[in-house]
């Protein structure tokens, strides 16, 4: 093979987050800030210290995912982003057992929320040479990487925003299981900005897994009580989510209700869980984002600040706010030309996103744009 460069964005969350496992619309940005991925020939697939032969790509791709994640245990966690890519591209026939050491540079920050693994993730894939595959598509085989190689339990919308986003417009994404509607622009003179909180974030971390566990309690409790199945946890009845227990213990719902459907959490019977909050979220979240989408069209700016509060309020309801992130929102409350802030992507922590007038925080560190 020739070389091969791949390139992809990062993400600044602007509305949405963890709702997109619940089937919500979400509304993304992806950042100027870039993860490039390089491949050269060799003659196995190379990723820092790990190596895999293209005899060994083959037969790890037909693996159950259980296995696979514990053949690549022995390599450095980061690595398994890259190498989980290869192997689900050739799992699917999408190309064969790659040969290329591959060199990666990145200003995509880590750890902080805006999507660094996506980025690598879609930026490997490119390299590799599946970049022309259509973009949701290649979007949902990343996501299949870090779901179950990884083991990070992710919603799609990282994925498709870092393959199909564009700096300084807004892409609308229908997590059902993923659909896009148009960019839109931003106003004129506004920019969407990220500000880390200096709490790492960590998308396979308890709060971001017990929050999405409680979710699907809620749906199947939902379900249960109205005798009817809905697809999509921001689908059920608002009025009959509202009655949700506003916390459940996990051993009370394995006994009533067995178990839910979601094949990326479980229910620990230790764990304690906010179902109401959780529950709720995702359809909130989903018309606050048509709210703030005609915010947006309308040129409404004073509209964006309540709207952003209502979803950092709801993060810091089912367990993934951050008292970095609360100091950060109260810090801009009153700053002149900032519109609105929350806390974004999984929470707990990782990165404020922040609409404001250009150049309004031109003065903060390590800014995101």
């Amino acid at each position: 093979m020739a070389s091969r460069v791949g390139e992809a964005p990062g993400r600044l969350d602007l509305l949405g987050g963890v709702a997109d496992y619940a089937g919500a619309r979400v509304l993304e940005v992806a950042t100027q800030l870039t993860t490039t991925v390089v491949a050269q020939p060799d003659d196995a697939l190379v990723v820092g210290p790990a190596r895999l032969t293209a005899e060994e790509i083959d037969a790890l791709a037909m693996l159950p995912y259980g296995d696979v994640r514990d053949a690549l245990s022995s390599h450095p966690t980061w690595t398994h982003y890259v190498l989980g890519v290869a192997l689900v591209l050739v799992r699917h026939r999408v190309l064969a057992p790659p040969r290329a050491r591959l060199s990666i540079t990145s200003d995509v920050p880590r750890s902080v929320g805006v999507s660094s693994s996506a980025a690598l993730e879609v930026a490997t894939a490119r390299a590799l040479g599946a970049g022309d595959v259509e973009p949701l598509r290649l979007a949902a085989l990343c996501q299949e990487s870090e779901n179950h190689v990884v083991g990070a339990p992710c919603g799609i919308m990282d994925q498709v925003v870092v393959t199909m986003g564009r700096a300084g417009a807004v892409l609308p994404i229908r997590c059902r299981p993923a659909a896009v509607d148009p960019m839109v622009s931003l106003p004129e003179g506004v920019e969407v900005v990220g500000i880390p909180t200096g709490a790492e974030h960590d998308v396979s971390g308890l709060p971001y897994r017990r929050a999405r566990a409680a979710a699907f309690m809620g749906k199947r409790i939902v379900e249960q009580r109205t005798a009817r199945s809905c697809e999509w946890v921001s689908e059920l009845p608002a009025d009959v989510v509202a009655d949700l227990p506003e916390v459940l213990d996990g051993a009370t719902f394995l006994d009533r209700w067995g178990t839910t459907d979601d094949p990326l959490t479980s229910i620990d019977p230790d764990e304690t869980y906010p179902v109401r909050a959780a529950t709720a979220f995702g359809g909130e979240e989903h018309r606050r984002s048509g709210d703030l989408l005609d915010a947006l069209a309308e040129g409404a700016l004073d509209s964006i600040g309540p709207i952003m509060a209502a979803s950092h309020a709801g993060y810091d309801a089912m367990g993934l706010g951050h008292p970095a992130a609360t100091a950060a929102v109260a810090r801009l409350h009153d700053r002149h030309g900032v519109h609105g802030a929350r806390s974004s992507g999984g929470g707990s922590g990782g990165t404020v996103v922040v609409v404001c007038e250009r150049g309004a925080l031109d003065d903060v560190d390590d800014l995101i744009r």
